[in-house]
């Protein structure tokens, strides 16, 4: 997407580094050090990948913000899934967090095309409705209850909803932040590596956003 708008991204030192940051969560390399040496020495190696490119020196602002964009929208938030997995329970919560968000998105679809009337976010994306979005809360409220009597750990049935619920809200935000990103790049898809859907962005937007407040809520309980 930044290339559709001229920019340059580094992707291989971006790849790089977003690894990292994913392999962080699993085990992280220096426990001792703090959680902002990741951070930290991805915007290093970013911006010092920069300095010796071959490109020239014009955009290079927009090849390290896009870089950063990629590494931190991307790879981080995705990093939570990881955190949230090897938690305690992990594997029922990443479960949870999947039939949620894909019971969210089917709500959505639902309800919001037959019956939607009242624009959610027009300027971002205008299909989105406010019908579809309780929709999606009634779908994700259901799925809630089922997950909890089908596998997840003993947990109140009013506790399973308001998570559902909460994961549902952001999840919707963070399908509008890539929208948001499709509208600005010009673009209909993030990529074309899975025929008829798009890319892997345009599968996983609600994720990066869920996971993370799925991670945090997890170690405030």
């Amino acid at each position: 997407m930044a290339q559709a708008r001229g920019s340059h991204p580094l992707q291989v030192p971006g790849i790089a580094v977003g690894a990292l940051m994913v392999l962080e969560f699993y085990h992280p390399l220096f426990p001792e050090w703090g959680t902002f040496l990741p951070v930290a020495a991805s915007a290093l190696l970013i911006m010092i990948a920069r300095l010796f490119s071959p490109r020239p020196v014009d955009g290079a602002i927009e090849d390290a913000a896009s870089t950063f964009l990629g590494v931190f929208y991307v790879a981080m938030l995705f990093a939570y899934q990881v955190g949230v997995r090897t938690g305690e329970d992990g594997k029922q919560w990443l479960v949870f967090l999947y039939f949620i968000i894909w019971a969210s998105d089917i709500g959505a679809y639902s309800i919001g095309i037959p019956f939607g009337k009242h624009r959610l976010y027009e300027k971002v994306s205008p299909k989105k409705s406010v019908e579809g979005l309780l929709g999606a809360l009634v779908a994700s409220s259901a799925m809630a209850l089922l997950c909890r009597a089908w596998f997840m750990p003993p947990i109140g049935a009013g506790e399973a909803i308001a998570i559902a619920l909460m994961l549902a809200v952001v999840g919707t935000v963070g399908d509008l932040v890539e929208s948001l990103f499709k509208r600005a790049a010009g673009v209909k898809d993030s990529g074309t590596i899975i025929p008829g859907h798009g890319g892997i962005l345009d599968r996983m937007d609600s994720m990066l956003f869920a996971a993370p407040v799925l991670y945090y809520y997890l170690r405030m309980r």
